[in-house]
């Protein structure tokens, strides 16, 4: 192309002529394409709307045909534990063929159409010669998978919104129209509490958004992806606040969200006092009795201290009144240059902490990925640290 506009800059290039006949094709082709889609979407407008009855009857013949295959993967995997449990869930470190066939069973799982237990196997796979006790934290991850085996089997009569839980675990996509319809939709003022990015396979970004309704106290969690390099649909800033309308997921003790239409960012931070954060505790446990297959759990401590003890960094977390004896120190994953900043930032003084809490060793652990701390006694909580130091 620039070596035709030197020529003809240069006035090398002559002035009409006739165009080629592969040119005269090419047009011509383009043009019969734009007559037959133009004409397609006349055809489209002007059909009569479709009836909801047999859209109805359409849907629900896809979703029997997708129960049936996520059945019968359930029941494989149920079978595949079996094994496991038989022959000793110890003998998984010492078999070389042991990865094999828990990446052939997570790839049977989306075969089978529950791509959430596809990722649910390779996860659990990693606990496998983890720590010393891996054996027994590996057994919590089967009786959950075995807790969904039977929710499939006993699916037509699950009450609606444990029905919607199972689907969510199983991976099972709903898309905004219907979280709109069947899902609660709650208007608040939302502080971004924390932001993780997750890689996965196949260049796919995952990204966690946590948001702490002030009015609300209700916790809520935006999941979106990115492919290939690709930015995110939408932009979220670490301790900012928004205004709006979240459409809650159907399901027991919901955590996910989508952001309506009206969502924008305000001009000024809205007050986020330790009071909202309530009793961190009792809500977790709450939604960990409402829904069980949720795996991971949003946590804050309000006043945390974080410390090192042989090679390993813990959360403090400070004695009420109601507590007999002083709680554990709570293993807390972070990398030793983001705790060691947050420190600096501090002067080692408690703040608020906020974090994705797993089921993990022992008690578990705490992902931490922001601190808060007001610049006096009773001020507004404002975010010092989030945590970039993992992807």
């Amino acid at each position: 192309g620039l070596a035709l506009m030197l020529l003809r800059a240069a006035g090398q290039v002559a002035e009409g002529g006739e165009q080629p006949e592969w040119v005269n094709a090419w047009l011509g082709g383009r043009q019969e394409k734009a007559e037959k889609k133009e004409a397609k979407a006349a055809a489209i407008a002007a059909a009569p709307p479709p009836d909801p009855e047999v859209l109805a009857k359409q849907q629900a013949k896809r979703d029997d045909k997708r129960w049936d295959k996520v059945a019968a993967g359930m029941q494989e995997l149920s079978l595949w534990m079996q094994d496991m449990v038989r022959t000793g869930l110890a003998n998984q470190s010492g078999d070389a063929k042991a990865r094999q066939h828990w990446h052939t069973m997570a790839a049977r799982m989306v075969d089978a159409q529950a791509t959430g237990m596809a990722a649910r196997i390779k996860e659990a796979w990693e606990l496998v010669d983890s720590h010393p006790q891996w054996a027994r934290d590996l057994l919590v991850q089967l009786g959950h998978w075995q807790l969904l085996v039977d929710a499939v089997e006993r699916r037509e009569s699950l009450p609606a919104d444990i029905k919607s839980d199972v689907m969510a675990a199983l991976g099972w996509p709903l898309d905004k129209a219907e979280v709109q319809a069947q899902g609660q939709a709650v208007n608040d003022q939302w502080r971004v509490a924390g932001i993780r990015l997750i890689e996965r396979e196949g260049r796919l970004l995952e990204r966690h958004v946590w948001l702490q309704g002030l009015q609300s106290g209700r916790m809520a969690l935006l999941l979106d992806y990115a492919q290939g390099g690709r930015g995110f649909e939408s932009a979220w800033v670490q301790g900012a606040s928004y205004s709006g309308s979240l459409h809650f997921y159907p399901g027991r003790a919901a955590l996910r969200a989508l952001a309506g239409g009206d969502m924008h960012l305000l001009d000024s931070e809205a007050a986020l006092n330790a009071e909202v954060l309530g009793d961190a505790l009792q809500q977790l446990s709450q939604r960990i009795a409402a829904n069980p297959l949720q795996p991971t759990q949003p946590l804050w401590c309000a006043n945390a201290g974080l410390n090192f003890v042989d090679g390993q960094w813990y959360a403090a977390w400070p004695k009420t009144a109601d507590m007999v004896t002083n709680m554990a120190p709570v293993p807390v994953v972070i990398q030793d240059a983001e705790a060691w900043r947050l420190l600096a930032l501090t002067g080692g003084a408690p703040v608020a902490l906020f974090g994705e809490w797993e089921a993990g060793p022992q008690i578990g652990r705490w992902r931490l990925l922001s601190a808060w701390q007001a610049a006096e006694q009773g001020a507004a909580l404002s975010c010092i640290w989030q945590n970039r130091g993992e992807v």
